[in-house]
C-alpha cells in the first residue's frame, strides 16, 4: 500500500509485531507456569498404570533414572508428582510441609476408616490435628508405652517358646510370619484392652480365631487396589460389596470393645474406690478414648473418630512391625556373620544369665545398626502418599492445588550417590553415624517426616528393636534343608506394607535354657 494514503501504517505496523510480542511472551509464561515435570509416556485413559507391574515402588524408581528425581506420572486421569531424592524429599515434607500434608484415601481405605474419621486416612485439618494430638500426648505417650513393657516381654517369649516347640528343638521349620504376626498382635491388643479388665464376652471376642480374621480381611481390603480412584467414571461399575461386608464385620468388632469398656468404666464409678487395686491400675488405649474429658473449647472425639484410632493402632502397631522384623530376621539368615556379631555384643553387654530389657538397646550399637539398614533396605511404606492443599512452585514447576505427591522411600533408601553398595545388607554404614529414623535425615524415611509422620513411630521402634533382640539372644536360626542363605528368596509385595512374596521359614532351636525363657514367659 502506498505510504500516501495510509501515512500511519509503520505505527500500526510497529503496534501489532509489539502486541503480538507481547502475547507470545505471556503465553509462554503461563505455559511455564502450568508446566508439569518431565515424566514417562502414558497410555490413553489409563496413563501409565498398566507399565506399572506389580511393584511400583520399583517400577517408578527405574522412571526416576531416566526422567530424574521430580517427575509427573499420569496415573488414569490423576496427575501424580513423584519424589525419589533426598533433596525432593525435603523440599516436599521440610520446607513445604504446610501444602503437602494432607492425604489422599483410596476408595478401600476411606469404607474401612469411616469415611476419614482416622488419623492415617484423614485429610490434613482441624480434626485431623485434634485427633493427632491425642494420639501423641495421650495414648503413647512414653510413659504409656513403658507401662506396656512386661506385656511385650511376655508375649515375645510366648511366640518364641511357641516356635521353639513346633519345630521341635531344632527339627523341623517354623512359619516365622505367623510367629510374628501372633506376637504383633497380642501386644497390641493387649495395651488397647487390658486382659484383666475384660467382660468374659469381650475377653472370649479378643482371643478368637474370629477377632484374628476380621483383622486380616480388613487389613486386606485396605491393600487393595481400586481402578476406579484412578478412572472415575469406572467407579459405578465396579462392586464394593465386599469392601462394606468387611467394613461392617470390624465395625461390629470396634463397637463390642468400646461398649464393653463403657459397661466397665460405669461399673467402676459406682463402686467406691480401692487404693489398694487402683493405685498401680494402667489404662488401656479404649479406657483413655472414652475418659479423657473435652477440651476447653469443647471439642471432644466422636465415636467413629474412637473407632478409626482402634483401626489405626491395630493396623499400625501389627502387619508393619512383624514385617519389618520377618525382613531382619531374613537377612541375618542370609548373612550370618552378622547374627553371630549380634549375638557376641549380646553376650557381653547383657550377657547370657538375664534377658534382654527394652533399655538395653541403648547399649547396643551394633543391633541398633541391623535395626536401621533393615529399615532402610526393606522400609514397609515403600511410598509416601501426600497431597496439596494449594498451589506450590517446586523447582520452577507451578504445581497445582489438590494435586496427588509419591515420595518413593524405596528409591532413596537404595540410591547409590547416597549409599554405597545400596543393595547390600551392611549394619556398619551406620557404626558412629548420627542417621537415624525420627524424619529429620531424608535419606532414611521408614517413617516419613513432617506433619504426616508416624504418629507410632515411638512404639514402633521399641517393638522391632526388641523383637530382634530377643530373638537374636534366644535362639539360633537356620534355613531348613539344604538351603543356602544365598539361595533364600528376598521378592516382595507391594501394598500397605511391604512384606515377602514367600514366607519365611526357619528351623528353631533354643539358645539359651528352655527353663529361663518359660519361666520368663509365665512372669
Amino acid at each position: 500500500m502506498d505510504k500516501r494514503w495510509f501515512p500511519g501504517m509503520e505505527v500500526l505496523t510497529a503496534l501489532v509485531a509489539l502486541s503480538v510480542t507481547l502475547l507470545l511472551i505471556v503465553v509462554t509464561r503461563r505455559r511455564a507456569r502450568h508446566r508439569r515435570p518431565p515424566g514417562p509416556w502414558g497410555w490413553p485413559v489409563l496413563g501409565c498404570l498398566p507399565r506399572l507391574g506389580s511393584l511400583p515402588n520399583q517400577t517408578l524408581a527405574k522412571f526416576a533414572k531416566k526422567y530424574g528425581p521430580l517427575m509427573s506420572v499420569k496415573l488414569g486421569s490423576v496427575d501424580v508428582v513423584v519424589a525419589s531424592s533426598p533433596k525432593m524429599a525435603e523440599e516436599f515434607l521440610k520446607t513445604h510441609d504446610g501444602i503437602w500434608a494432607s492425604r489422599y484415601a483410596p476408595t478401600p481405605a476411606r469404607i474401612l476408616a469411616y469415611d476419614g474419621n482416622d488419623i492415617a486416612f484423614s485429610e490434613y485439618g482441624p480434626r485431623w490435628r485434634y485427633a493427632r494430638k491425642i494420639f501423641m500426648l495421650e495414648l503413647l505417650t512414653v510413659k504409656r508405652i513403658s507401662a506396656f513393657q512386661g506385656a511385650r516381654k511376655q508375649e515375645i517369649l510366648r511366640g518364641i517358646n511357641e516356635a521353639i516347640n513346633i519345630s521341635g528343638d531344632g527339627a523341623e521349620p517354623v512359619r516365622i510370619d505367623l510367629i510374628l504376626g501372633k506376637i504383633s498382635m497380642n501386644i497390641i491388643t493387649r495395651m488397647l484392652m487390658n486382659e484383666g479388665s475384660l467382660s468374659e464376652k469381650a475377653a472370649r471376642i479378643k482371643n478368637s480365631d474370629d477377632f484374628q480374621q476380621t483383622i486380616k480381611e480388613a487389613f486386606a481390603v485396605v491393600n487393595n487396589f481400586y481402578l476406579g480412584d484412578f478412572v472415575p467414571w469406572l467407579d459405578g461399575l465396579v462392586s464394593k460389596k465386599h469392601m462394606y461386608a468387611v467394613f461392617k464385620k470390624s465395625d461390629e468388632l470396634f463397637q463390642t470393645i468400646l461398649d464393653d469398656h463403657k459397661v466397665k468404666l460405669d461399673k467402676s464409678r459406682n463402686q467406691p474406690d480401692d487404693v489398694s487395686t487402683n493405685q498401680n491400675k494402667v489404662q488401656d488405649i479404649v479406657d483413655v478414648l472414652l475418659t479423657r474429658p473435652r477440651d476447653g473449647d469443647g471439642q471432644y472425639l466422636t465415636e467413629l473418630e474412637m473407632k478409626g484410632i482402634i483401626l489405626d493402632v491395630i493396623f499400625g502397631g501389627t502387619e508393619t512391625n512383624s514385617a519389618t522384623v520377618e525382613w531382619g530376621l531374613s537377612e541375618l539368615l542370609r548373612n550370618p556373620h552378622v547374627m553371630e556379631k549380634a549375638q557376641a555384643e549380646i553376650d557381653s553387654v547383657v550377657g547370657r544369665e538375664r534377658l534382654v530389657e527394652e533399655s538395653d538397646p541403648h547399649n547396643l550399637p551394633y543391633l541398633n545398626a541391623i535395626v536401621k539398614e533393615t529399615f532402610r533396605l526393606h522400609p514397609v511404606a515403600t511410598l509416601l502418599t501426600h497431597m496439596s492443599t494449594e498451589d506450590s512452585e517446586i523447582q520452577g514447576y507451578r504445581i497445582p492445588a489438590k494435586s496427588r505427591l509419591l515420595v518413593n522411600v524405596y528409591a532413596i533408601q537404595r540410591d547409590p550417590e547416597v549409599y554405597k553398595r545400596p543393595l547390600h545388607f551392611y549394619p556398619e554404614r551406620f557404626l558412629g553415624s548420627e542417621k537415624d529414623v525420627h524424619g529429620l535425615d531424608f535419606d532414611l524415611l521408614p517413617f516419613g517426616s513432617g506433619r504426616r509422620i508416624c504418629p507410632g513411630k515411638g512404639l514402633g521402634l521399641v517393638l522391632v528393636q526388641y523383637v530382634m533382640a530377643l530373638f537374636i539372644q534366644c535362639c539360633s536360626l537356620r534355613l531348613p534343608g539344604n538351603l543356602k542363605p544365598e539361595e533364600l528368596d528376598m521378592e516382595e509385595v507391594f501394598g500397605l506394607s511391604t512384606p515377602r512374596r514367600n514366607n519365611l521359614q526357619a528351623v528353631v532351636a533354643p539358645r539359651l535354657p528352655r527353663d529361663v525363657l518359660i519361666r520368663e514367659a509365665e512372669t
